[in-house]
């Protein structure tokens, strides 16, 4: 049998992401993939079964990005579960807006026409990053400072609940004109999701912020 190679699967997967990005997924094919990789379908088949497969890859690379991220932080026993949980958030934030152009073409792309994509994605990398979460919340329970009985789930519950604020993010961000302040709109819902998270944990009040003010701004901030 011909052995796979690496270089050429990730070609693959960065034309399929670029075409995915550009068209969505339903509009791309192989033929496009295959085209811009310079390949025949069988070099394509050699990697992947199916299109399918190409964006359960793409997915799974994302989600491996986004916990890696959060690896040294959660092994660094110097920190206890809060001080851990806010320096994620504050490496999560600063990865994203050091990336704003990339962020937001990326979001706005997946709003409508990559549903599919968008719910995927989310879906992996929020079971991903809920699996290491669950390391800060026992942590905090050992601690005293968060009172949870069902630790993995209320992680993932956690995601969603964090996820509902990105939700609103790109809408305000992609439809500014239909509100009238909607940085303020932000700031709200940016409190009453701390205030939802800080319940579920039964963490000491402020104490575990998703996003700072500042940087919340920023994203409405024309370049």
């Amino acid at each position: 049998m011909t052995r796979k190679n690496p270089e050429r699967r990730q070609e693959l997967l960065a034309a399929a992401q670029h075409f995915f990005y550009a068209k969505g997924y339903e509009s791309t094919s192989v033929n496009d993939i295959i085209q811009e990789v310079g390949v025949s379908k069988g070099a394509f088949y050699h990697h992947f079964d199916s299109k399918t497969a190409v964006l359960e890859a793409i997915v799974a690379q994302m989600a491996d990005q986004a916990v890696a991220n959060l690896q040294a932080i959660l092994a660094d026993e110097t920190l206890t579960a809060i001080p851990k949980w806010q320096k994620v958030v504050q490496l999560s934030n600063t990865w994203k807006i050091e990336r704003k152009a990339e962020v937001l073409t990326a979001n706005r792309l997946m709003m409508d026409e990559n549903i599919l994509l968008r719910h995927k994605i989310r879906l992996e990398t929020n079971n991903a990053i809920a699996t290491n979460m669950s390391q800060i919340i026992a942590q905090g329970v050992d601690e005293g400072v968060f009172d949870v009985e069902h630790i993995p789930e209320t992680a993932v519950i956690l995601m969603k609940v964090i996820g509902s604020f990105s939700d609103t993010m790109n809408e305000l961000l992609f439809n500014p004109d239909q509100y009238d302040e909607p940085a303020a709109i932000a700031l709200q819902k940016n409190a009453a999701v701390r205030t939802a998270v800080e319940r579920l944990l039964g963490a000491p009040t402020g104490s575990m912020p998703i996003i700072d003010n500042e940087t919340l701004i920023a994203w409405f901030n024309t370049p």
